[in-house]
């Protein structure tokens, strides 16, 4: 199964395609097929555990927070899992009965879920729910927090700054929404007192986390083409806020370096991607809308390498572990590249679903397929590599040498 954004693009561009007069079909590129490669990282399994019901059909990236003791998750339908990042023991399990598009984000002793039009806050301690506040439409992104104030953003354009401690409202900003978006909106970024977010109007902006105050506000991709579908520029990916600099990048747009203080444009280039960034001290990797991945100097935005053999496959935004780059694909798999020039290291797949639990009974055999993609970038901490998979399995991974 592609995902649902891409059934999007499908019915968006024939609709038209049909009012120009353009009988054209539409297609997608069929994804590459897997490698083969030499083997250069150990992976191995250390435990496997079953998140509820994961998020099925939905476009949704929930994805694990994972901190030094305990890994938290949670399913599309409100059931939330605390496990042991040692060995995967269940530590508790609460059911909130709320749908949950994103998170959890880290709201020091909270865990903050995005919700249908809502933002629900939970204690990491037992998923007791604190507080829940109701907002102008879905959240797609997971909350974040600083101080007294968590931050949140919707798909219709607003971001909400919110009270900790009840979740009433300390202040609101909105931009315009296109026509046509993709769906979902990028995690805004807290360094200091400063809140970085990126818009589907293209637009990148800095405000203060107090009052919610506009610091500056830069255009990353202005809209071009004919069609609404032509002109989509969601700056939906990831930003990165590292060293005073803010890195951007907008689908069917650029790619850019701006001044946390005071958004200066630093470097800009064409670039399309819907997944994000991740920094290291010299380097930028990003994958881009067409499954490839790129490592970018983080100075000018220079092309260091890029890697093709994905193409196609749905890739997740890229995390750094040690020497390596991973992405997580479409199919539940896994990927290594060497930070150095991009070559494959290792490869491992998300344990099935099907090792867990039978099909369900209200799915016939021979018709139901199994959606395996990892949308959301692998968890890393230290040797340790963490996924999650669409129908909500969970694995932890260690990471070694190969001893030849």
């Amino acid at each position: 199964m592609r995902y649902l954004r891409h059934i999007t693009f499908i019915v968006a561009a024939s609709l038209l395609a049909a009012c120009s007069g353009n009988p054209s079909l539409v297609t997608i590129e069929a994804p590459a097929a897997l490698t083969s490669y030499k083997p250069q990282l150990q992976v191995d399994e250390v435990w496997a555990r079953q998140v509820g019901a994961g998020v099925g059909r939905q476009y949704i990236k929930l994805a694990p927070l994972v901190q030094r003791e305990y890994i938290y998750a949670a399913d599309r339908h409100g059931v939330i899992d605390a496990f042991a990042t040692a060995d995967g023991k269940r530590v508790w399990r609460s059911d909130i009965h709320a749908l949950i598009n994103a998170g959890p984000g880290d709201g020091s002793d909270l865990l903050l879920f995005g919700g249908n039009a809502e933002v629900i806050a939970v204690r990491k301690s037992d998923g007791s729910i604190m507080w829940r506040t109701p907002l102008s439409s879905e959240v797609l992104s997971a909350p974040v927090r600083r101080g007294n104030v968590v931050v949140a953003h919707t798909v219709d354009g607003v971001l909400y700054g919110l009270d900790a401690g009840d979740g009433h409202q300390l202040w609101r900003y909105s931009q315009d929404v296109p026509l046509l978006s993709l769906r979902g909106v990028g995690e805004p970024q807290i360094e200091g007192n400063i809140v970085v977010a990126g818009f589907a109007d293209g637009h990148v902006v800095a405000l203060s986390v107090t009052d919610g105050s506009v610091i500056w506000d830069q255009v990353l991709a202005v809209p071009h083409g004919r069609t609404e579908l032509e002109r989509m520029d969601d700056v939906d990916g990831r930003l990165v806020v590292a060293d005073g600099m803010v890195y951007a990048v907008s689908y069917q747009g650029r790619i850019s370096a701006f001044s946390l203080d005071s958004g200066q444009l630093i470097w800009t280039r064409n670039f399309s991607s819907y997944t994000g960034i991740a920094a290291s001290q010299n380097e930028l990797y990003v994958t881009d809308s067409d499954g490839n991945v790129w490592a970018l100097a983080r100075s000018d935005g220079g092309t260091l390498w890029k890697q093709g053999a994905l193409h196609g496959r749905e890739l997740s935004a890229p995390a750094l572990q040690g020497d390596a780059v991973i992405v997580a694909d479409y199919q539940g798999y896994l990927h290594w590249l060497a930070r150095e020039d991009g070559h494959l290291m290792a490869r491992v797949r998300v344990k099935s679903w099907q090792e867990w639990y039978p099909v369900p009974s209200e799915y016939p055999s021979n018709g139901y397929q199994r959606d395996r993609a990892v949308m959301a970038a692998p968890r890393v901490v230290d040797a340790y590599v963490y996924a999650m998979d669409k129908e909500g399995v969970l694995n932890a991974f260690r990471v070694s040498p190969l001893q030849h």
